[in-house]
């Protein structure tokens, strides 16, 4: 499961890097980072409660930032074109 992670997070990279759009960069990079890190850390052999605390964390934090990104991006760019 491990390396089924580290592909999404690559594939997922390698797709954004083909768009213009910062927020259509930062929603691929958002989705492939998030689920692809769980991945990774669902395919670490560990104890459970530590391996599901770090699932938990990583879905909160992961699309946060996405979000937190995005909206500094468009209020950024509104607040200087007018």
């Amino acid at each position: 499961m491990t390396y089924v992670g580290l592909a999404l997070m690559i594939v997922g990279t390698l797709f954004s890097l083909l768009k213009k759009d910062f927020l259509l960069k930062v929603h691929f990079l958002g989705i492939s980072d998030t689920v692809g890190a769980v991945l990774m850390v669902l395919g670490l052999r560990g104890d459970a409660p530590r391996t599901i605390l770090m699932v938990v964390v990583l879905l909160v934090w992961g699309p946060f930032i996405s979000h937190v990104l995005a909206r500094m991006y468009s209020e950024g760019s509104s607040r200087w074109n007018t």
